[in-house]
């Protein structure tokens, strides 16, 4: 089973941006379908739990509250742009 990255998440979340209503998917899942299970895809460990890659990313609390709810949508995708550009994904 595939190991969820930091990287990966990049990536994913990239692309989950370019949705129409990106606040309604999840960069770990299926299809970005955030009704489906990320844990499926991706290995159990804790340090590479999708959950929190996502929220380290972002640098939430330890929690696993999806960003959206924590946020909100507006202040989560401006965080997810900013982060992306600070970690150097963005050229």
């Amino acid at each position: 089973m595939r190991t969820y990255t930091e990287k990966i998440h990049a990536e994913r979340v990239q692309k989950m941006l370019e949705k129409k209503d990106p606040c309604m998917c999840c960069p770990a899942t299926p299809y970005y379908d955030d009704s489906k299970d990320a844990d499926k895809m991706w290995s159990k460990s804790y340090d590479s739990k999708p959950c929190k890659i996502c929220t380290t990313f972002l640098g939430m609390p330890a929690q696993f509250t999806c960003p959206c709810k924590y946020f909100g949508p507006e202040e989560v995708i401006e965080r997810t742009w900013i982060a992306l550009e600070e970690k150097g994904y963005l050229e």
